[in-house]
Parts: structure tokens; sequence; C-alpha cells
């Protein structure tokens, strides 16, 4: 089996399984492109990744496999592993993935606003002792004009 892998229909193979690999990562990102909505910046950061990520996985096997040595044939098995997987998994990995990913999404929607119910509980009761302040600080200021008017009056006098 090890002379297997050491041929290079083994490594042709495990470069067509690369190519699979490699589009099944970048289904992912488009899964969760789909289920979250985000701004244009984001998606180049999310694309940025996608391809480290790819270029660390190349290299990483590049180097394992055939010491660092690259061969045309190789190019060839990641795109035929990656058109073999798009045209076969991936429309139903991406419906699957969306599925789940809208979820997944729902329950931390969901957990967020518990989670939130606290919050806002405190910022409505804050509000209303602020409101309470505000009123007995314009009182107090009312109060304090008026004591400073009658104050003027008896030097006055």
């Amino acid at each position: 089996m090890d002379t297997f892998f050491n041929s290079q229909i083994g490594i042709f193979l495990i470069y067509f399984i690369a190519g699979v690999i490699i589009c099944l990562i970048y289904d992912i990102f488009r899964a969760l492109r789909k289920t979250v909505k985000t701004p244009d910046f984001v998606t180049y950061i999310e694309d940025t990744i996608f391809w480290i990520l790819v270029a660390t996985f190349l290299i990483y096997l590049i180097f394992i496999l055939s010491s660092g040595e690259i061969r045309f044939f190789m190019f060839i098995a990641i795109c035929l592993g990656g058109i073999a997987y798009y045209f076969t998994l991936s429309k139903y990995f991406m419906n699957i993935s969306v599925h789940v990913l809208s979820f997944v999404k729902a329950i931390v929607k969901k957990l967020i606003s518990i989670l939130l119910i606290p919050l806002k509980l405190f910022l409505k009761i804050n509000k209303k002792v602020k409101c309470i302040m505000c009123i007995n600080l314009n009182n107090f200021k009312k109060n304090l004009n008026r004591n400073s008017k009658k104050m003027k009056k008896k030097v006055e006098n």
C-alpha cells in the first residue's frame, strides 16, 4: 500500500481528493455568504482566508507527497477533483449547509435575544432612574433659583 501512494497514480488520486476538499471548503464559504449577509470588506477578508488555507494545504501536500517537486499532472488532478465535486456533490452539500447554517443562525439569534433581556431591563430601569434624577435635578435648580432670588431680595433690603 505504501508503494501505491508513492506511485504517480496514487499521488494523482491524492491530488484529485485534494481538489474535492478545496471545493468543499469553498462551498462552506459560499454557504456562509448565503446565510449571513456581510459587507464587501468582510467578503474580501473571507476570500483572503480561503486562499491562504488553500495555498497552505497545497504547499503542505506538495512537500509531503513529492518532496517539493511540482508536476503538471498535480494541477490536472486538482482541477478534475474540483470539477467532479462541483458536478456531483456541490449542489447537495450547499443545500444541506445552507439549511444547517440557517438553523444555527436562528438558534444564535434566539439565544442573543434571551441573553439581552436582562440588559434591556437594566437599560429600562436606568432610563427611569435618570428621568427621576432629571426631574429632581430640575426641581433642585428651580428651588435654588427661587432661594437665590429670595436671598438677593433680603440682602437688598
